[in-house]
């Protein structure tokens, strides 16, 4: 049901992602060129590493995680950075079984993951599976990078 994304996926990947930039899960859409980057990282599975969800023999949906080490926590955390189903597979708790998927990936003392404001049924399947709201401000300074360089 999981597996790891490889270079075949490229094509459906890259319409799940804008399906997911699209669908309000996340702040802003993104351009082909910054997919593109991403695209190659994940490829490289050494940061960020990336699942494809199947059922019936289909594309269902995909997740990227990365794990990172963790003084708060005391060991490593697991970040869940992006997960998305598509509409037709939703309610078939693809999602939930990805979580005790995650949990079992590594030996991490936490996961973390963000969700918008305005996206209640993700948040409250997170609150269902034990995710707990943190009181951070999440905040971030970009930096200005030619995209073309990695093209």
């Amino acid at each position: 049901m999981f597996r790891l994304i490889t270079e075949s996926d490229r094509e459906s990947y890259f319409e799940m992602s804008k399906c997911f930039y699209s669908s309000g899960a996340a702040i802003k859409e993104i351009d082909d060129a910054k997919r593109n980057v991403f695209w190659c990282e994940i490829l490289k599975a050494q940061q960020i590493k990336g699942y494809i969800f199947e059922e019936d023999g289909k594309h269902a949906g995909y997740a990227l995680t990365v794990e990172y080490p963790s003084q708060e926590y005391g060991g490593t955390v697991l970040w869940v950075d992006e997960l998305f189903v598509k509409p037709e597979f939703r309610g078939r708790k693809i999602a939930r079984k990805f979580f005790a998927f995650a949990e079992s990936i590594c030996e991490n003392v936490a996961l973390r993951l963000e969700a918008e404001p305005d996206n209640e049924r993700a948040i409250k399947l997170y609150e269902r599976l034990g995710f707990e709201k943190l009181p951070y401000l999440q905040m971030v300074k970009t930096k200005r990078t030619n995209l073309q360089r990695f093209i």
